[in-house]
């Protein structure tokens, strides 16, 4: 499932009129640089209209001439005929190509001059009407690219003659304003921020409802059907005779049709400060109830956890969700967040006022009243038909109780490492706050060190806590160094803790292995597999030595099993291992990361041999006989074939001698076992003695 809240910064938005103001002036400069400019001069204009036109001839005429020049017209039409019929349209050559070149560069460069004033200006307006930066850039460069693109639509296509095609703006200033409201909107665009928060929440894989599919474990051959293949099969299949013959994978109450029945569990309330209500103002076939706080208004006050619950009459799977949903699988959240087959289910969650929300421009439409729809689920996928409401409003007046500091993300009393002077702490807080802490117990305007908090009433945990994140420092070592927090809320007037919330980290002092076994020697056994037993104890450290220890054969971090037994201040562990020689490497750690490595070393022998009796002799009054091997010797009177625990018993010496009385009327059947057990075959003997 995911979880999707969005939020938005308004902070430094330019004003719809402050953005109008910016791009009139990007017009109205547009304008001015596209406009048409003409040359006058005192003769006639051999300098072609920018935007194409045709050009105009100006003449400066003396007051006086008049009849002159009306006299010399008329001797010119008279002897040149032909020169009234071609009067005022003097045919226009090509422009020289340095002159247009020149022309062209000068426009050009006429345009850059132009962009970059109108951009110093815009920055300057920016400044006096405090429009944000983003804005601002974006509006500079969309000016400065439409008026040196207008000025180079004028250099290349001044001689098409379009100019009169668009009227009195022409259509490099058209040209000009398109490329920079274009501009503009792609650099607004691609400047634009947006913060979003998105929520994971990862679910356990859930069986099917029903159990069509539980008869499959029962056809798997020679291999048996385990609990959990049963239960994966289907949410109504059961093992049932487990251990036995007859033990089988059902369809537990195959005929259920009935969906499970709902009802509120008043032990799920956090105190007797709340209470479940009757609704009837909900319409049928939804029922529900009313959460209702100990106040005027029976509102909860905000930022409080507020815990509620349901019982179901059978183990049932349950939703819950803030929008009526007319079935259990359109519903977007497990109740309690978990999904398990149950009879007991509880929420709790933690709701700002109105007066929070409103201070960051969150508006409620629904006064402040809340609504969640709750269906459950049995193993047989039967579902509610209709909801089961809670209702509960949220106090709409100030907030006026201090922030509440549930818990930290460490243990408090957690134990660090030896020479560890600092460690980082996140806080977790009921509503957004402002939080310190000090090694003093303090006022919270003298603590000395600020906490990096959430100051926004939305990013809250999977709790539905604020967290708060700082470094512990000057931690001491061998001392329970003590800390203490407070925190200020963020209403219009702040409410600040009066108690400290005491916080104790343990200094502590390196660990110390003090033993390890086997080391140096040699295990026999007499099977091919010897068992080994690896032993440890340790000290110092934390809580006088208590860790666990692991051990590894090769010393790489990522090669270390823990012991069977540990966690104390003694450790062990059993292995089998076949004849060689071994090196293991022991590594013991405590609560607060103190460390010891130790390395041992020995042999492995397999001994499945009988001993060997290798000398038998007569001293004194004694019958005296010696073994290779430690051991144990018997013996009887009249034959092998006896039970070696059947024996007489010889009186052993170091472990290798043995003696018994002399008696030269008796023969001795002997048999000997050592340590291990090895023996001669039950109608064998070690060696046969007779006196003489």
């Amino acid at each position: 499932m995911i979880n999707k809240k969005m939020f938005c910064s308004k902070k430094g938005v330019a004003s719809i009129s402050q953005i109008l103001i910016l791009i009139i002036g990007i017009v109205a400069v547009s304008y001015a640089i596209g406009s048409e400019v003409r040359v006058v001069s005192g003769g006639p204009n051999t300098e072609d209209a920018i935007d194409g036109s045709e050009p105009q001839t100006t003449t400066s005429l003396p007051a006086d001439s008049n009849s002159q020049s009306d006299d010399g017209d008329k001797k010119k039409e008279d002897s040149n005929p032909q020169s009234k019929k071609g009067e005022g349209k003097k045919e226009k050559g090509p422009d020289p190509p340095l002159e247009s070149a020149g022309l062209f560069m000068k426009t050009i460069s006429s345009g850059l001059f132009w962009a970059g004033v109108v951009a110093t200006g815009i920055f300057l307006v920016a400044k006096i009407f405090k429009i944000d930066e983003t804005y601002t850039n974006a509006l500079t460069l969309s000016a400065s690219a439409g008026i040196f693109v207008g000025s180079l639509a004028k250099a290349i296509g001044g001689k098409a003659g379009l100019g009169k095609l668009f009227g009195l703006i022409g259509y490099p200033t058209l040209i000009g304003i398109g490329v920079g409201i274009a501009v503009f909107l792609l650099a607004e665009g691609l400047t634009k921020k947006e913060t979003r928060i998105v929520q994971f929440t990862c679910y356990p894989w859930e069986a099917p409802t029903g159990g069509n599919k539980c008869e499959d474990c029962n056809k798997q051959g020679i291999l048996p059907c385990s609990e959990y293949q049963c239960r994966s099969l289907g949410q109504a299949c059961q093992l049932v005779n487990p251990g036995t013959e007859e033990e089988k994978c059902v369809w537990v109450n195959r005929n259920d049709v009935n969906y499970p029945t709902i009802k509120t569990w008043k032990d799920a309330l956090p105190n007797k400060n709340f209470t479940y209500s009757p609704d009837t103002s909900i319409s049928p076939p939804d029922r529900g109830v009313k959460i209702e706080y100990t106040s005027k208004d029976k509102c909860i006050p905000a930022f409080t956890p507020l815990s509620f619950g349901i019982e179901t009459n059978e183990p049932a799977s349950c939703k819950i969700d803030y929008v009526k949903k007319n079935s259990f699988e359109n519903m977007s959240f497990y109740f309690g967040g978990s999904q398990l087959l149950k009879q007991n289910h509880t929420q709790t969650i933690s709701l700002p006022g109105q007066a929070n929300l409103e201070a960051e421009n969150i508006t409620l439409e629904n006064d402040n009243e809340y609504e969640l729809s709750v269906r459950c689920r049995d193993a047989n996928g039967n579902s509610n038909p209709a909801n089961f409401i809670f209702k509960f409003c949220v106090d709409k007046g100030p907030d006026t109780t201090p922030p509440l500091i549930i818990t930290t993300d460490l243990l408090n009393g957690m134990p660090v490492a030896y020479n560890q002077t600092s460690v980082e702490l996140i806080l977790y807080v009921n509503e957004p706050s402002n939080c310190k802490w000090d090694h003093l117990d303090q006022n919270y305007e003298n603590m000395e060190t600020a906490m990096t908090c959430q100051d926004s009433v939305i990013p809250m945990n999977a709790q539905m806590l604020y967290e708060c994140t700082t470094t512990l420092t000057g931690l001491k070592d061998r001392f329970e160094n003590n800390f203490y927090f407070k925190c200020k809320d963020k209403a219009t007037t702040p409410n600040v803790n009066t108690e400290s919330y005491k916080f104790t980290i343990t200094g502590t002092q390196p660990l110390v292995i003090n033993s390890v076994k086997p080391n140096g020697t040699t295990i026999r056994d007499s099977t091919d597999s010897v068992k080994v037993t690896l032993k440890a104890e340790t000290s110092a450290g934390y809580n006088e030595g208590e860790a666990i220890c692991y051990f590894s054969e090769t010393g790489s971090e990522n090669d270390y099993n823990q012991f069977f037994e540990t966690n104390s201040h003694t450790h062990s562990q059993d292995l089998y291992l076949s004849e060689g020689d071994y090196e293991y490497f022991i590594k013991c750690v405590d609560l607060g990361g103190n460390s010891d490595l130790e390395k041992i070393n020995f042999n492995v022998e397999s001994d499945s041999e009988a001993p060997i009796v290798v000398r038998a002799y007569h001293e004194e009054t004694y019958l005296k006989i010696i073994t290779n091997e430690d051991g144990e010797c018997v013996y009887g009177m009249s034959t092998c074939n006896y039970a070696f625990e059947d024996g007489i018993k010889m009186t052993d010496v170091d472990g290798t001698k043995h003696y018994t009385d002399w008696d030269t009327k008796t023969t001795f059947y002997i048999k000997c076992q050592d340590d291990y057990g090895n023996q001669p075959l039950p109608d064998e003997c070690n060696i046969i003695v007779k006196g003489f």
